[in-house]
């Protein structure tokens, strides 16, 4: 039976809003988000942009490079069902493992006399995935959501414009995460709402925007 016009476009459609939520999610991969949040605020609130440089990179080979090497070997090993790890309970291990390198990595880093504003972002990144831990005991909260909206406010903080075309695209991976059945809104919200939160409290106490 040939199917009515109406339902293939409607089809088609769906098809295309799910492929672009995809595709959304992907570009904006929290991994990224984390790399970039130590390039905007090392560079924004560095002025000696040499020294700036060293130490993103420090923080990033430290802080952001084991945990996804981890994250890439056990999804190689089929642990996590996809790539997004929807399965609330296969993300225990990500945060528990997370959350004691990123700890390890800023104790070992302080005392090196890493900057403020990318102690800073390590200490928004350990908040965030405590926060993100616990919950994740009894709750979803989208990370992709919590890191675009920390970048995001992390940008506002120094540059308005970056800051705001940010959000908006924060906005747009808060609906691809719906979309994509991966997250409900209020889900996407307490994403948000933690990581603008988060940040604005991480800076006005460290005095990091400078």
């Amino acid at each position: 039976m040939a199917r009515h016009p109406d339902a293939t476009s409607t089809d088609l459609i769906e098809d295309r809003g799910y492929a672009l939520g995809r595709l959304l999610s992907q570009v904006f991969h929290p991994i990224l988000m984390n790399v970039l949040m130590f390039l905007i605020a090392g560079y924004y609130g560095l002025r000696d942009h040499a020294t700036a440089l060293a130490w993103i990179g420090v923080c990033i080979l430290a802080m952001v490079l084991p945990p996804t090497l981890f994250y890439m070997i056990r999804l190689r090993q089929g642990v996590y069902g996809n790539e997004d790890v929807s399965i609330r309970q296969q993300r225990n291990e990500l945060y528990l493992f997370g959350f004691v390198w990123v700890l390890l990595a800023t104790v070992a880093l302080i005392p090196l006399g890493v900057p403020i504003p990318l102690l800073a972002v390590m200490l928004i990144v350990l908040a965030l995935g405590t926060i993100g831990g616990v919950v994740n005991l009894f709750w979803k909260i989208s990370v992709h959501s919590a890191s675009v909206a920390a970048l995001a406010t992390i940008s506002l903080l120094y540059m308005r414009n970056l800051g705001i075309a940010l959000w908006i695209c924060a906005l747009a991976v808060g609906w691809a995460r719906v979309r994509t059945n991966n997250h409900t809104p209020s889900q996407v919200l307490a994403g948000f709402l933690a990581a603008a939160t988060v940040v604005l409290v991480v800076f006005q106490l460290l005095g990091a925007r400078g």
